[in-house]
């Protein structure tokens, strides 16, 4: 494999998969919609001025408005759930969770837009994934030990994988600005945008940690890593992927992600699961990797609008 696609593949695993310790740290001190907010609109700001000095931009209202729709139900709904979830499970659990967002697209294709049609092994996949997020809930009390899991969190984590999951699905019908990095610089901003409102309304301004806590070495760190490497240079590495290898291959970051995160979480924040959670996350990892597989396999309907897939993170 060429050194540039082996650094490219490296970036969406290991950047990617770091970015879920990376919120835990910041989440930590501060409040999670501010945090998720100021992430994004400055990734979503530096994007979109990169995609206005490229010769294709273009913009229109119609195609403002579609990536503003899009900003609000993927950025806006979908992080505000992480960012406010990883405040109460571990970092590696909310990668775990994630990792069901292909699984999701996956089955709106088959069994709600009828774009495909499934496997066995597809199948198997669906149910493997949502068994094992299932598990991951399991918890008699709801509540959560230290580093845990919380069963509402994993509730909220899944509702906002699901507003990823339509929102992708959304987009296919939609007329959105043009080159891809500026479309999603322009979602990135307004889902930033409206994470700042909701900060907001929910009195998080208030609660802002004195200045020498919020610019400390750990919180600036963690936000540049989720700016700069999580969200420009890996998403970057995710575009350019999708043009130079098989779209089953570059999907593989899906599985990767969750089992680095879980690595990572354990050598350097001390993050344990119980024998229950590491159960309900093999089998989420587990079903990826089977739905992903069977995807590849399973048949187009004719007339279905394939196109490529959103990135994460």
């Amino acid at each position: 494999m060429a050194p540039r696609k082996l650094l490219a593949y490296g970036a969406i695993y290991i950047l990617w998969g770091g970015s879920f310790l990376a919120i835990r740290e910041i989440v930590a001190v501060v409040p999670p919609f501010f945090a998720a907010g100021f992430r994004f609109m400055a990734a979503g700001l530096a994007l979109l001025l990169w995609g206005g000095f490229d010769a294709r931009f273009e913009l229109r209202p119609r195609q403002m408005l579609g990536a503003m729709a899009l900003g609000l139900v993927m950025f806006t709904c979908d992080y505000a759930s992480l960012f406010w979830a990883e405040t109460r499970v571990a970092s590696g659990i909310a990668a775990v969770v994630f990792a069901m967002i292909p699984v999701w697209i996956f089955a709106g294709e088959v069994f709600l837009l009828r774009e495909r049609r499934a496997t066995a092994l597809s199948l198997g996949g669906i149910a493997l994934g949502f068994a094992g997020v299932v598990v991951l809930g399991l918890r008699p009390s709801g509540g959560a030990r230290p580093g845990g899991v919380s069963t509402f969190a994993i509730l909220v984590l899944v509702g906002g994988t699901l507003c990823w999951s339509v929102g992708t699905l959304w987009s296919r019908r939609l007329l959105l600005p043009k080159p891809q990095h500026a479309n999603s610089g322009l979602q990135m901003f307004s889902g930033g945008f409206f994470l700042l409102l909701l900060a907001a309304s929910t009195g998080e301004l208030h609660r802002l940690p004195p200045a020498h806590i919020l610019l400390g070495w750990r919180v600036v760190a963690s936000m540049a890593y989720l700016i700069v490497a999580a969200s420009i240079v890996s998403y970057s590495a995710y575009v350019w992927l999708i043009a130079h290898d098989s779209p089953t291959r570059v999907s593989s970051y899906a599985y990767v992600n969750p089992v680095f995160a879980l690595m990572i979480g354990a050598l350097l924040a001390g993050e344990r699961l119980t024998p229950l959670e590491m159960a309900g996350a093999a089998l989420v990892v587990g079903g990826v990797f089977a739905t992903l597989m069977g995807r590849s396999s399973a048949s187009v309907r004719p007339k279905a609008q394939m196109k490529r897939p959103a990135a994460l993170h």
